[in-house]
């Protein structure tokens, strides 16, 4: 963990509300892996007074810069999108646990909703450096939400898209397709999920039955970023024992069985 100041290289309308940021900072490009956030000060001053959260959607240490991709949802993340190339922001990270990769696995699948995205697509290069065969699975509620993200991700990864109304790729919710994919003979052998909470306990409860290995990127408010607040305390067990952890800290990545729903 560092703070470092982050200055903007470029900022990028992906859809109506939704960029990317791309900051430049060798150390923090060089320490980052997939599944871990920085915690950003948007502007000085108290207003808005908290840092925000955003999960690194890559890096290139070559280049010395980190990707977030955001959504406007606030205030903050208004201001966020106006900043201009040049403009220096202070960070807190990387922070946070890192996604598990299995060396002898071979097919991985990756399960995205919405702004979820963002940390599979750094998580979906470090697969294909693996020699993996990787599978994407990306829904929003329409196509106007959908990132463009073949820009982003390997051309080895194959996506698969679903749109809750149906205008782009299945109609449904991503579980859905997914399901279907496993009902056609998919058979991954780990799989990693981001998104709103409603589908990561849909996913959840389901591998009950599957068994895969699946961890999951939990999204969440968070303070401080760094478990001294508490305020993103996760209700979790460990063989029989409940207990709470940090989002900030202990996450945001967890095993699916460790998550009490």
């Amino acid at each position: 963990m560092m703070f470092f100041k982050g200055q903007v290289k470029k900022i990028t309308e992906l859809t109506f509300n939704q960029y990317c940021l791309l900051l430049e900072n060798l150390q923090a490009a060089k320490k980052a892996v997939p599944g871990q956030f920085l915690h950003i000060r948007i502007r000085e001053g108290l207003a808005p007074f908290l840092r925000r959260p955003f999960s690194i959607a890559g890096t290139s240490p070559r280049e010395g810069t980190v990707s977030v991709i955001f959504r406007i949802v606030g205030e903050g993340t208004a201001m966020l999108s106006h900043l201009q190339p040049g403009e220096n922001l202070d960070c807190l990270g990387p922070l946070g646990s890192g996604f598990e990769t299995i060396d002898k696995a071979a097919c991985s699948v990756l399960i995205a909703g919405g702004i979820g995205a963002a940390p599979l697509l750094f998580l979906a290069r470090k697969l294909t450096d693996e020699k993996k065969k990787v599978f994407l699975f990306y829904g929003a509620s329409t196509a106007s939400e959908l990132i463009p993200l073949k820009k982003y991700l390997p051309s080895e990864v194959e996506i698969h898209w679903a749109t809750e109304d149906g205008s782009a790729g299945y109609e449904g919710l991503v579980t859905g397709l997914f399901v279907k994919a496993l009902k056609k003979g998919l058979k991954p052998e780990e799989i990693f999920a981001c998104g709103p909470r409603p589908m990561l306990q849909a996913l959840a409860l389901k591998n009950d039955q599957w068994n895969f290995p699946l961890q999951l990127s939990l999204e969440e408010r968070m303070a401080c970023g760094i478990g001294a607040c508490q305020g993103c305390a996760l209700k979790t067990k460990s063989g029989d024992e409940i207990g709470y952890r940090m989002v900030c800290r202990d996450g945001p990545v967890f095993h699916s069985y460790e998550v009490v729903w």
